[in-house]
């Protein structure tokens, strides 16, 4: 008798401390995310610093890169597009040799992003010039977005190789060259879902999957697994779905660095709440990828196959049917190239900077996975935020570590619905309940 009361007692406990875990939304509340005097001086500033770039001293030293690189970075953050942004940009790439490495690079992504196809001639130039593999790397994907083929393909891993100084750059090339020829092949088609959601009860840790389009202008969704291989639903019944955008504001490659989220595989290692004010103070899960964790991390100290090289053991998390479909590696070889710090969070950016963009009232960010937030623009409290829904969704079962699998379901030019992965995972659902 003894013994059942413990039990009881123990599993009230489980529970109680597992409801504790989850983040009340009345108490998350951003100043940042308020109307009024303070949001109208975020966006000036930020117009300010994005104009500036067309007067401020150029040079290479840490002070005159700096004030240059900050409004850069507003340009590309909040696409901002004036006339003096522009012409701008166009001093700039005039006066390239001047810019320090990073100002360069920081230029980049504002052209990859804001500017497809406007300089070309320039970017070519860059390229055949360039004395850096992540220079290299950026310039060769502006130009293979405008004319890819399978001579450029070449010209570009040949090219961003020969610079390599590092291993971290040696694996860029190749995580380069494993996109263009995945691309020139068209076999983005991902295998059927049933043996990946089965595969899961092979290390029965929680898996959130963030489902996107290989345009990855529209938002996706997430749902998540749990250890049991259900999935998780309302009070009703219905499949819990979260709105999750992993477009970065640049959009480049992957395996580049504020490139869009790496399709693959993430070990979920718990929760924090960033410092970072546009962010947000709604909890994050923190995520990280093999090579930027090691692999005991990686695994959470349980992997599925023992003294293997990383790759063998990453590819452990996919069934066989998933082995030769190129999307999965994605993760893997952004980590080996060096990516690092890809989250998935909320957002306390006004969304009016995004309007009439598909993902709209979503952020892009800097290549973490972003859910959807809306706050009170009187009080700062949230409203809306599918980020907080997905963490208490997730710390509502017990465990805080897990997995992140994001995945191209296909490459339609629109939002993905409840209904498109409804019916898969129902269906999924369905054969367990006949084990």
């Amino acid at each position: 008798m003894k013994g059942i009361w413990l039990l009881l007692l123990t599993h009230c406990f489980v529970k109680y401390l597992f409801a504790q875990l989850e983040y009340p939304k009345d108490k998350i509340v951003s100043s940042v995310a308020k109307a009024g005097a303070s949001a109208d001086l975020i966006r000036k500033r930020q117009i300010m610093q994005a104009n500036a770039i067309d007067t401020l001293l150029i040079g290479s030293s840490n002070e005159l890169a700096h004030p240059l690189e900050i409004g850069l970075w507003s340009i590309s953050q909040f696409m901002i597009k004036t006339a003096e942004s522009e012409r701008g940009v166009k001093r700039l790439i005039n006066n390239w040799e001047a810019l320090s490495q990073s100002t360069q690079r920081s230029l980049l992504e504002v052209i990859y992003g804001l500017y497809p196809k406007e300089y070309e001639g320039a970017i070519s130039r860059i390229f055949q010039n360039a004395n850096h593999a992540k220079t290299a790397a950026i310039a060769g994907s502006y130009l293979w977005k405008l004319r890819p083929g399978e001579e450029l393909r070449s010209r570009i891993y040949n090219r961003v190789r020969s610079l390599a100084s590092n291993d971290n750059q040696a694996a860029l090339a190749e995580a380069l060259d494993y996109m263009m020829k995945i691309q020139l092949s068209g076999n983005s088609t991902p295998p059927p879902f049933d043996s990946l959601f089965a595969h899961q009860q092979a290390h029965k840790f929680k898996v959130v999957y963030s489902f996107q389009r290989a345009n990855r202008n529209h938002p996706g969704l997430a749902v998540v697994q749990n250890t049991d291989g259900t999935f998780m639903k309302d009070a009703v019944g219905k499949l819990k779905t979260f709105v999750q955008l992993a477009r970065s504001a640049s959009n480049l490659p992957f395996c580049i660095t504020n490139g869009s989220t790496p399709q693959g595989l993430y070990a979920i290692t718990g929760t924090e709440i960033s410092k970072n004010p546009f962010i947000g103070p709604t909890p994050n899960l923190q995520m990280g990828m093999m090579h930027e964790l090691n692999p005991p991390v990686f695994t959470h100290y349980m992997p599925m196959v023992f003294n293997a090289p990383p790759e063998k053991i990453y590819r452990s998390y996919f069934p066989a049917s998933w082995q030769n479909w190129g999307g999965i590696m994605e993760a893997y070889l952004a980590g080996k190239a060096g990516r690092s710090e890809i989250i998935a969070h909320g957002t306390t950016i006004d969304p009016s900077w995004f309007e009439g963009s598909p993902y709209y009232p979503i952020s892009p960010t800097m290549g973490c996975l972003c859910a959807r937030e809306l706050w009170n623009k009187v009080t700062g409290k949230i409203e809306i935020s599918d980020q907080l829904e997905l963490v208490n969704t997730f710390l509502s079962t017990p465990g805080r570590q897990g997995y992140m699998m994001v995945i191209n379901i296909d490459n339609k030019q629109t939002a993905i619905a409840p209904n498109e992965i409804e019916k898969m995972i129902l269906d999924y659902e369905a054969t367990l309940e006949k084990r």
